[in-house]
């Protein structure tokens, strides 16, 4: 693989990542103007309580995220944006470990492979 090709694969998979993450954020946001974001973060449609501060449903909990998006909820889009932004970094790092494996770079793979650990033992494990 030649640097180039290298360069080219990291920059597609940074540019996906953060276009992605910018278009669903932007879509929670807009669609939180056409329903209001209290009206967004639950119902009885989608089995969620419902929203607002005096529920107890925070926007910054996750936990309702993939009920959220299939409800197609402005906050469900703008967390899924949130979450891309976050695994962008951690995506690079992988497609970087994949492709200095390829080159047969041991000693790069390997430093990258540990880099991936210790993002991935920060976002998991570490809380």
């Amino acid at each position: 693989m030649t640097a180039e090709r290298f360069r080219t694969i990291i920059s597609t998979v940074l540019i996906v990542g953060v276009t992605l993450s910018g278009v669903l954020v932007a879509a929670g946001f807009a669609g939180s103007f056409a329903v209001g974001w209290d009206g967004s973060l639950g119902g009885p449609l989608t089995g969620l309580p419902a929203g607002g501060p005096a529920s107890g449903l925070d926007p910054t909990d996750f936990g309702f995220l993939w009920s959220s998006l299939v409800a197609l909820r402005p906050v469900g889009l703008a967390q899924a944006g949130l979450v891309v932004l976050i695994a962008t970094p951690v995506v690079r790092v992988a497609a970087s470990v994949v492709a200095f494996a390829l080159e047969g770079d041991r000693v790069y793979a390997g430093i990258t492979l540990v880099v991936l650990a210790i993002l991935l033992a920060s976002l998991f494990v570490l809380r």
